[in-house]
């Protein structure tokens, strides 16, 4: 198996997978972190649940939930071919009873998902559950309507997406999002954006863009352009990190995050238990 080839995701892909382990290493040294729990898994483009391979490498146990059989089966094989099956506890929940979990309240010391709310209808019960489940912190990120992408996006290059989806883009309103965080009792310990490289977020590979656009399309035979977060992973791709960098200058600029939030692919708010 070839991890880079196989597992190949993009740039923007494994861009925002590094800005998300970089929010995590934050908090870790803050809080003692020592049980995770990611629920839904699904919202991210390319690999189907690795978003929380970063801490379980860093020794934390990670639990994820999804309502997806099939998926969830990929999942435990991506978790098994890095050899952290030990650190990974997985539940399918049903999807007519999104907050039906076999845990009991304040298990996991953060409780998180990553643009997931929207596909479902009563994400108001999925950001309930996670508060109870939680004994210090919440991190709920999601789409950012106001950068340039999201309307070229909804409006000319992926319609279809907003019909056969189904999705609920009034979860991707953060203050509904943190009115409920807050009516719970809970804390804004940060709110703002990530995930800023410099280009906007479609949501759609570049090749795709340029189809849709009906702009000719030429083979790529360039070897060295393959982004493998499992790749990084499992230490075959040392170098994935610094490629990476290269593009983080605005994201890195110490400005206000409200100048960034229309290039910023993420918003995100992390609530914590008085």
């Amino acid at each position: 198996m070839n991890l880079k080839k196989d597992f190949n995701e993009g740039l923007g892909t494994v861009y925002e997978r590094f800005i998300i382990n970089y929010i995590f290493d934050r908090l870790m040294e803050q809080f003692e972190i020592k049980e995770v729990l990611e629920y839904p898994i699904f919202g991210m483009t390319g690999i189907d649940g690795i978003n929380s391979v970063h801490l379980a490498k860093k020794s934390v146990n990670v639990t994820l939930v999804d309502f997806d059989k099939d998926r969830m089966e990929k999942v435990r094989n991506h978790w098994k071919i890095l050899k952290l099956e030990s650190k990974l506890r997985s539940f399918i929940a049903d999807r007519h009873k999104v907050d039906y979990l076999p845990f009991q309240n304040e298990t996991f010391d953060i409780v998180w998902n990553f643009a997931a709310l929207w596909f479902f209808k009563d994400a108001d019960k999925i950001i309930n559950k996670m508060i109870d489940l939680s004994r210090n912190i919440v991190f709920i990120s999601v789409n950012n309507k106001w950068q340039i992408g999201y309307p070229i996006r909804k409006y000319l290059l992926d319609r279809q997406f907003f019909v056969k989806n189904t999705v609920f883009t009034e979860w991707i309103n953060i203050s509904k999002i943190k009115k409920i965080l807050k009516n719970r009792g809970l804390t804004i310990i940060e709110d703002g954006v990530f995930d800023t490289p410099p280009w906007p977020d479609t949501c759609l590979p570049i090749n795709e863009i340029k189809k849709k656009l009906g702009i000719k399309i030429k083979e790529n035979h360039n070897n060295s352009w393959v982004w493998s977060m499992m790749a990084y992973y499992a230490e075959e791709d040392k170098e994935l990190e610094e490629k990476c960098k290269k593009v983080m200058f605005i994201e890195n600029l110490p400005i206000w995050w409200r100048l960034k939030q229309f290039w910023s692919h993420h918003r995100y708010v992390i609530a914590r238990k008085d």
